[in-house]
């Protein structure tokens, strides 16, 4: 009964803690000048900022919408067409919203930047970045925005706490099943 009690003990703990963590929207920081400087198709995100090559170990640029409605895509995302992201700014409240939809080949967004004038501000997400809103009025002096860009993957994967409760919670099941079972020895 006292292993039972134990096991049970075990598995609710590793239930209570695998709750996956919810990842927030990080801000990066804001910086000056462009975020694309030496052209979009060798443009990389990381968590210090935007940088130029692919040496970098960066995350890639993916599509960028001007403001006026023209737009770049990267060569690295052939799938990707400009159809997957709705761009709205309201003039009025000076917020840019978006939301990405993407296909089956599509690459993950997990982080964006935001440029206007002499600036730039850059945002990351550990979780899929699907869709946001930002008021600009937080991050700069005029309203407007030059361009919006996208960026493929995040920061290498720290696992979560859930999967830390569960291999801890089936490490602990494993070694009381471990200890639960007898060895018989027999003497011919």
């Amino acid at each position: 009964m006292k292993h039972l009690t134990l096991a049970a003990a075990l598995s609710g703990a590793a239930l209570l803690v695998a709750a996956p963590a919810q990842a927030t929207l990080v801000f990066l920081g804001q910086f000056a000048g462009n975020d694309c400087v030496g052209g979009f198709s060798t443009c990389y995100a990381t968590q210090t900022g935007v940088v130029q090559g692919s040496g970098s170990g960066g995350s890639p640029a993916i599509f960028k919408y001007n403001n006026g409605g023209t737009t770049d895509t990267s060569t690295l995302f052939p799938s990707i067409d400009g159809s997957e992201f709705a761009i709205t700014y309201d003039g009025g409240t000076n917020v840019l919203s978006f939301t990405y939809t993407p296909g089956a080949n599509d690459p993950i967004v997990h982080y964006f930047t935001m440029k206007q004038a002499n600036g730039h501000i850059l945002f990351y997400d550990s979780d899929p970045i699907t869709s946001g809103s930002v008021d600009l009025d937080a991050y700069f002096k005029q309203p407007g925005y030059s361009h919006i860009t996208f960026f493929d993957t995040g920061a290498p994967a720290v696992p979560e706490p859930a999967t830390w409760a569960m291999m801890l919670g089936g490490l602990g099941l494993a070694g009381v099943a471990m200890r639960r079972r007898k060895t018989v020895v027999s003497f011919a």
